[in-house]
């Protein structure tokens, strides 16, 4: 179990460090000379393909087996990185965009069949925490390492990271421990009208996407802070290191209780510290707000992703994973858009407020909605 737990938290590691050191391609894209709008298409690109496969990513799970959908999405990745060496044009750069996040997208799909497959139940949600570490640990380590090499001009070695992470995406993929879980299914994968017979699908969609959308909200915090005369780091630190707090310290929470209960007050604390944030007059406030905002996202996400496997027998797993990830991905769309709409009519302060009083009444929906019935459908929590 701990050579599973390591492989999977290093392809976990591998495959968002690939995907967030272009959390800083606008600021190498500009450097380039790019407008700031084509700047906003490539970024957007990735994402676009992204939710757009996630159905399509199960189907590839299931035919060519999870080994081979991982080998094969971390070639795409890993050829569409090499690409940026020599993208010159607009017109490329999308169709490298568009590539990687339909590689990125079968991956993570592919990913998390795997992890819900071979983890067992009792101790899914303790090994979930852990093994999100990965996606969490590269904030503080392939991120600033990429904004220090643009700060310094060094271009090639920006581009040089995702790469690396995508080869090392390959090499674990290749090395993969045999998904013994799969052979159980081979053959026998459920359809996407089983999926919707045999789960609460409704209460998975809507929770889904109010907890994407309460996720989504910290990508306004840096102009909401600098607004308030402060500084945004001091929420973003403190919110990565809440999380870890929580997904260490307190992992083995995630196995006592049942993780169905503690999804919607997550939620809700997640909300009631976006919207303390609003009322932040120095950034020790701000760091204290993004810090019990880490928490809640470090105990509600690997909950969350850890009810793929409670929820769907063997058979299902697949479709449930794209299903989890396609209805998460689809709020970071929605939020720009409200957003974009909402700032003209109730000004930035506002639109961000109406948001987190939005977020803290889901949270006690899904509270409620998951405790009524819970025990008839969620028989292996």
């Amino acid at each position: 179990m701990r050579l599973l737990v390591f492989y999977l938290t290093g392809l976990t590691w591998a495959i968002y460090s690939c995907s967030n050191v272009f959390f800083m391609l606008a600021p190498y894209l500009v450097m380039r000379g790019f407008s700031s709008e084509n700047a906003g298409i490539l970024v957007g690109a990735f994402y676009a393909a992204t939710t757009l496969v996630r159905p399509l990513g199960s189907w590839i799970a299931e035919r060519a087996g999870i080994r081979r959908a991982l080998a094969a999405s971390a070639c795409v990745c890993l050829f569409s990185t090499l690409l940026m060496f020599f993208a010159a044009s607009f017109w490329l750069f999308l169709a490298i965009r568009v590539a990687m996040g339909l590689g990125f997208g079968v991956f993570v799909v592919a990913l998390m069949t795997c992890q819900s497959l071979l983890i067992p139940g009792e101790v899914r949600g303790g090994t979930f925490a852990v093994i999100t570490l990965g996606s969490l640990s590269c904030l503080f380590t392939v991120l600033p390492l990429a904004d220090w090499f643009l700060s310094r001009g060094e271009a090639g070695l920006f581009l040089a990271i995702p790469v690396v992470t995508s080869a090392l995406c390959l090499i674990f993929s290749w090395r993969f421990p045999a998904v013994s879980g799969t052979l159980r299914v081979a053959g026998k994968w459920g359809t996407w009208g089983d999926l919707y017979r045999e789960i609460p699908v409704w209460r998975t969609i809507l929770t889904c996407l109010f907890f994407g959308l309460c996720d989504a909200a910290i990508v306004c915090i840096p102009s909401l802070a600098l607004s308030m005369g402060l500084i945004p780091s001091f929420f973003a630190v403190a919110n990565g290191l809440g999380a870890l707090v929580m997904r260490t310290m307190g992992r083995d929470f995630f196995n006592r209780h049942p993780r169905y209960l503690f999804i919607g007050p997550s939620l809700f604390v997640m909300a009631l510290f976006l919207y303390l944030t609003t009322e932040a007059v120095n950034n020790v406030w701000l760091f204290a707000c993004g810090f019990f905002n880490g928490m809640g996202m470090g105990y509600g996400f690997p909950a969350l992703l850890a009810l793929i496997g409670d929820l769907a027998p063997e058979r299902l797993r697949a479709k449930m994973s794209s299903l989890v990830y396609f209805c998460y991905d689809v709020s970071w769309f929605v939020l720009p858009v409200y957003i974009g709409f909402a700032t003209p009519l109730v000004g930035e302060m506002g639109a961000f407020r109406s948001l987190a009083a939005l977020c803290l009444t889901a949270g006690v929906g899904v509270a409620l909605m998951w405790r009524s019935g819970s025990k008839a459908i969620l028989p292996n929590c």
